[in-house]
């Protein structure tokens, strides 16, 4: 009876075994498929095995000339084409990689000393500046011509290529005719794009007699003067007007703030590059001077 016994905690024993390890086998299978569904909702395309994640595509564009991340916003599956390009290429010149090594490892070890120094400045060094609400304000009691806000105005034009034209426009738009529609159908400026649009312009910077003309408007209304340009004769709407003020200090203070940044961030990298060339090992040949001249030319 014992020795039933004994076996029998032994079998509830090994199935217990059983059952706790097929458990955890289990976990671990969800706990894995679970990352794959987390990683393929992250991918934006695979390229021969290789997965194009979105923060990989994001921080790609977001270290890129402003023109390409325009042209990102308005083309994106032209982005992806060209990342999956790039990738195809990559894989390929990868057979030329032991070839190449040579002429590509002083460029690397180049690039990673700027990353890594502009990363230690940026989030190390400036991390540990402190820009007091007293400097803020002192700059901008001291400063104050460089927080004016000039006098700007808001204009949509229709360009026609003569005057007969023009005053057929103007007429039409007394009667009632939307400005824009007809900006959009019929200017043959580059502005019909976008309805005639020009946008947000300074005062000071138009022309004194468009200037002049312009200041007697209010918003909605349109210009009875037909201007002429080498680009034609415009008739200008007015849309919007801002007048000239400063800048209040709290409107100011993120302004200031980063102007005080990088002005301690520059005497902070001048100190450290000063303390560290006290303290380094540093020897130069002379003797090189030379033949580095005559490479560079």
């Amino acid at each position: 009876m014992k020795i039933k016994i004994i076996k029998l905690k032994y079998f509830f024993k090994k199935w217990k075994g059983i059952i706790a390890l097929t458990t955890l086998i289990i976990v671990i299978l969800i706990g894995v498929i679970i990352g794959i569904i987390k990683e393929r909702k992250k991918t934006i395309a695979i390229v021969n095995g290789y997965r194009i994640k979105i923060e990989e595509l994001l921080e790609k564009i977001s270290s890129s000339p402003e023109f390409y991340k325009e042209y990102a916003s308005l083309n994106p599956q032209s982005v992806i084409d060209d990342y999956i390009n790039q990738i195809l290429l990559y894989q390929y010149a990868k057979k030329y990689e032991r070839k190449l090594r040579r002429k590509i490892e002083p460029k690397l070890r180049n690039y990673y000393m700027e990353l890594l120094t502009y990363e230690f400045v940026e989030n190390i060094l400036v991390n540990e500046i402190k820009i007091s609400d007293e400097e803020i304000s002192n700059y901008y009691n001291t400063h104050l011509q460089e927080f004016v806000l000039p006098e700007r105005v808001q204009l949509f034009e229709i360009v026609v290529n003569s005057k007969e034209k023009a005053d057929e426009i103007l007429n039409r738009l007394k009667n009632g005719e939307p400005f824009e529609k007809i900006a959009e159908t019929e200017s043959i400026s580059p502005t019909r794009e976008k309805r005639g649009e020009i946008g947000w312009i300074e005062v000071e910077k138009l022309d004194p007699d468009v200037s002049s003309l312009i200041s007697q408007l209010r918003p909605g209304e349109i210009l009875a003067n037909i201007i002429k340009t080498d680009a034609g004769y415009h008739i200008v709407k007015l849309t919007g007007r801002t007048e000239k003020r400063i800048l209040t200090l709290e409107e100011a203070k993120p302004m200031i703030r980063n102007i005080l940044i990088s002005q301690r961030k520059k005497i902070e990298v001048e100190n450290l590059m000063k303390k560290l060339k006290e303290n380094g090992k540093i020897k130069v040949n002379t003797d090189m001077i030379e033949i580095l001249k005559r490479k560079i030319k």
